[in-house]
């Protein structure tokens, strides 16, 4: 390719990007923020202004009540746990209020493009003497405090707060809102509608309804509940306020459950090692309800810590199947191998030791380097016979850490079933110098070739980046399948166009070419709007780009004949004139534009 040619492609491409950027800016002007189907928010603690530690607690109530209402289609939204891992990666303490610059680094660090942030006063009334004393119920003064906020919304990639153009310059939004803070739940619930229209205001629901959403958890209950998870995980307190939060929520609805505050006190019990109380709590949590899969991996934990090895595996099995994790596969494989150990059947043992051994099978090949997990997996193996298959497996428990004595038993047993005297006796000895109880293993080895002493290993800890990103794939597919087709889109941004509603057609087409950026019609009818509404710079960069997609698409060159003939580029109405014409001859617009351009002639 020559010299010329090289410049010639450069600089189409250049031109392209530019009539890209400029219609992408056009409705981005109109729909107020971008609606693409796969944005993820962030939403930070908002900070407090007022000099009243008593009330930090709102803070952090709106970083979880706000994110829980912005959960929409067409938007992943980034889970408390998901923002506490990206302070920890980035080694800030959760009570810290960032800056901007950090607030963004916060945000990639959690792959968000959006982040919400906020400030809010409080001004109590003139008799509030209770300053610092915070009391598991709500105080008088906090029932007619008035509290004042402001929100903004940050575009991560963009680095600026969302806002909109105005006569040609960009204004930022911010949201404010105030109200006694007995309403807080009802001025989360305008904020999020706000963010939620500012970004798509085709929104299929009204604030009302998004209003009656933020509240539909009592407002005591709510202001215990948020109060309570603000202590250290083993404050006594803390159990406190989420028992008055229970209690709240159930006397409002009927009996009915709070899932957040049952989940945080089934947490505040396994982290005191009290695992009845754990497990009691974490079984009140159904499929539906916020947190139930690390809920029924606890229980699955507890039950199993407690030996209730049925009620454990009838908690972890089903989760298998829905959390297809390494923590899940192991600790379900764990505790059937366990109970195949124990069952005194021959055909149950079989059955329990086959699911064991498949679950764990299963985790070995997803986690190779899990030492945990092929450790377990090979003492399936070996109640099972395989005793080739338990050394290969035992072989990098063993690299990984030269001083388990249990797994040298093992591996020392396994060699000595398959003939391999002189290894078995080299990794007897290593048995021998690090188990204490080899003396013990030994003799029962010796009178009943079993190895009961051997300790299955549990995962104590259900990783939450698994969690956070199985969840997250999942949502960004439901989004996936939740976006309308393009045609559906375009389709609608046709009639749109025709009954006259150019500002909402614009938002319909920045869809489609969200979803199909090549779609030569959206820029077509883009270039139509734009033309309509006098902004011909525009319309001709998208016309521009629906040529550079579509050559042949002679409704393009037709309108931008017309457009630079109006104006008084006559060199450029020609140009498109006569590819007009040469795509086809007989188009009677493409003959007339041709007529036109010719008038005055010499």
């Amino acid at each position: 390719m020559g010299t010329k040619s090289r410049k010639s492609l450069f600089m189409v491409t250049v031109l392209v990007l530019l009539a890209t950027l400029s219609f992408l800016s056009a409705a981005l002007s109109v729909a107020g923020q971008n609606p693409a189907t796969a944005d993820v928010v962030m939403v930070l603690s908002f900070e407090n202004t007022s000099n009243r530690p008593e009330y930090n607690w709102v803070g952090e109530s709106f970083a979880n009540s706000v994110a829980e209402l912005l959960n929409r289609p067409g938007l992943i939204v980034v889970s408390s746990d998901e923002r506490e891992l990206a302070y920890q990666r980035l080694r800030l303490p959760q009570t810290v209020i960032p800056s901007r610059a950090t607030a963004i680094k916060l945000a990639r660090e959690a792959k968000a493009t959006m982040i919400v942030i906020g400030t809010y006063s409080v001004t109590p009334p003139p008799e509030d003497t209770n300053s610092g004393n915070a009391k598991p119920e709500r105080d008088k003064s906090s029932a007619e405090a008035y509290v004042q906020v402001t929100a903004r919304v940050i575009k991560v990639n963009e680095g600026r707060t969302m806002g909109e153009v105005l006569d040609g310059a960009w204004a930022t939004r911010q949201f404010d809102f105030g109200g006694p803070l007995t309403t807080l739940q009802n001025i989360q619930g305008r904020v999020a509608y706000e963010i939620l229209y500012r970004r798509d205001k085709a929104l299929p629901f009204s604030q009302n309804q998004l209003v009656q959403e933020a509240t539909k958890i009592p407002q005591r209950a709510f202001e215990a509940y948020v109060k309570g998870v603000q202590l250290s995980e083993r404050d006594p307190k803390r159990a406190n306020y989420l028992k008055n939060a229970v209690r709240f929520y159930a006397e409002a609805n009927g009996g009915a459950h709070y899932p957040q505050a049952i989940f945080e006190l089934g947490r505040f019990y396994m982290i005191e090692g009290k695992w009845k109380e754990a497990t009691d709590y974490f079984m009140r949590l159904q499929k539906k309800d916020p947190h139930f899969v690390e809920a029924a991996f606890y229980a699955g934990l507890g039950y199993a810590k407690l030996g209730e090895l049925g009620r454990a595996l009838a908690s972890l099995v089903p989760l298998s199947a829905d959390m297809p994790l390494i923590g899940v596969y192991n600790n379900a494989g764990a505790v059937a191998v366990q109970a195949a150990r124990e069952e005194k059947k021959a055909e149950e043992r079989r059955r329990l030791l086959a699911q064991g051994t498949s679950f764990l099978a299963r985790a070995a090949s997803s986690a190779p380097d899990d030492q945990m997990v092929h450790f377990n997996y090979a003492y399936a193996l070996f109640l099972a016979g395989k005793y080739e298959e338990v050394a290969e497996h035992l072989r990098p428990v063993i690299t990984a850490d030269p001083r388990d004595g249990q797994a040298y038993f093992l591996f020392a047993k396994a060699l000595e079933k398959i003939g391999k005297a002189e290894a078995a006796t080299a990794a007897d000895d290593q048995a021998r110098r690090y188990l204490q109880a080899y003396a013990k293993w030994q003799t029962e080895w010796q009178k009943s070739q079993t190895v009961n002493g051997l300790s299955l290993r549990m995962r104590d800890v259900l990783n939450r980046d698994d969690v956070s990103d199985l969840m997250r794939k999942r949502a960004l597919a439901a989004n996936a399948d939740a976006a309308p087709p393009a045609q559906d889109l375009l389709a609608k941004a046709r009639d749109l166009y025709q009954a006259g509603r150019d500002d909402e057609a614009l938002p319909e087409l920045h869809r489609v070419v969200m979803i199909e950026p090549t779609n030569a019609a959206a820029y077509l009818l883009s270039g139509r709007i734009n033309q309509r509404r006098g902004d011909q710079e525009a319309a001709i960069a998208a016309l521009k780009t629906a040529i550079f997609w579509d050559p042949k698409l002679i409704d393009a060159h037709i309108l931008l004949g017309r457009i630079f003939l109006e104006r008084g580029d006559r060199g450029e109405a020609t140009k498109y004139a006569t590819s007009a014409m040469t795509i086809d001859a007989n188009n009677q617009e493409a003959i007339a534009l041709q007529r036109q351009v010719t008038m005055g002639k010499n």
